[in-house]
């Protein structure tokens, strides 16, 4: 039997297993971020809810729910096995139906600007009420290199409907812009745009980190680039912006402090300073490019402030600098450097136009 035949049993079995009754409080919670009023009121959205609890959801443990189906099923050949757990990279989009060809469809996604080839676990009469120019949103998962299959009920539109799912795939695109870089070369040109952005900031500012009072972001900022900071910052001490060629353009409160201890590391006896690098440490939302920023300057007193900080004795930054950065961070390592910027892909040009000849 070939892989699209045993997708096409396997997912259904990992939604049995989704809903066995051995994930009931997991299950609840998902369903209720999905239907916040605790009534379910449509099946589509209730199969969406469900889909992505077994493929996306992380356990108490840390694991996803596919991750048990796959451990508790060893007799699971090794392609199946890939497969399955290769469902994790779910494509959510908005689809325009490019080619209607018997069991199989040709959709052309606006967010990511890819073509999939999708099947259905329906049957060879799936996609029969379907025309090329009408639209799916819903969710792919991967099969073969070249091949996908429909996951969860997708909603169906006409092509009068353009307008309206144009809209909703550039929000999309801009809220979510890792959908948009599962395409290699608007991957590639959004590093590019963002390299280009971070040469004008240390044109402008003569470096890439600067630091300055809270109370002077608003305007020194309004002198580079038109955006919006929150307004506590204006209170802060001291803030540091730094244009990463990787993170982007980050903000810093408090980094004076940090600085100051990193440069006379004695200073973390005292509750003041501890405190500030306790924060940049353990703060799982922080980046950790300004710890990096700060020991690249002299990793030997980098390595004494966190050797006073955590009271371990021996500790350097050379040898425990990175692992502490990783038991620290774990969501930032978990997610791999996407650029902080989002192309104008065509769909965001289409929406800009609907607008303009809206207006």
């Amino acid at each position: 039997m070939d892989l699209l035949a045993r997708a096409a049993e396997l997912k259904p079995e990992l939604l049995e297993f989704a809903v066995s009754g051995r994930f009931t409080r997991e299950l609840g919670l998902v369903y209720g971020r999905f239907f916040p009023d605790g009534v379910v009121t449509d099946e589509a959205t209730s199969a969406l809810a469900l889909d992505h609890f077994a493929l996306e959801y992380r356990l108490p443990g840390g694991d996803l729910l596919i991750d048990r189906f796959v451990a508790e099923r060893p007799e699971l050949p090794e392609a199946e096995r890939a497969m399955v757990l290769g469902w994790k990279d779910v494509v959510e989009g908005v689809f325009e139906v490019r080619t209607v060809a018997g069991p199989a469809i040709i959709l052309f996604n606006l967010i990511d600007e890819l073509t999939y080839t999708a099947h259905s676990d329906l049957g060879e009469g799936a996609f029969d009420v379907l025309d090329p120019g009408m639209f799916l949103v819903g969710r792919l998962i991967p099969v073969t290199l070249d091949a996908w299959l429909i996951s969860a009920t997708p909603a169906v539109h006409t092509s009068e409907a353009r307008p309206l799912l144009v809209r909703a795939a550039a929000e999309a695109a801009l809220r979510h812009p890792a959908r948009v870089f599962r395409n290699p070369a608007l991957l590639a040109e959004a590093w590019q745009i963002q390299a280009a952005q971070r040469r004008q900031f240390v044109e402008h500012f003569g470096s890439d980190l600067v630091v300055m009072r809270g109370a002077e972001v608003a305007e020194r900022m309004g002198e580079f680039a038109s955006l919006e900071f929150p307004g506590h910052l204006a209170e802060e001490e001291s803030v540091a912006l730094i244009f990463d060629e990787r993170d982007g353009l980050g903000y810093y409160t408090d980094f004076a402090a940090v600085e100051a201890a990193f440069a006379d590391p004695s200073l973390v006896t005292r509750s003041r300073y501890r405190d500030a690098v306790s924060r940049y440490l353990r703060g799982d939302a922080v980046s950790p490019v300004p710890i990096r920023r700060l020991a690249a300057r002299d990793p030997r007193p980098a390595g004494e402030v966190f050797a006073r900080l955590l009271g371990r004795h021996g500790f350097t930054w050379q040898l425990d600098g990175e692992a502490l950065l990783r038991a620290h961070k774990p969501g930032y390592f978990a997610t791999p450097r996407l650029p902080a910027c989002t192309p104008v892909t065509s769909v965001i040009a289409e929406l800009e136009r609907i607008l303009e000849d809206g207006r």
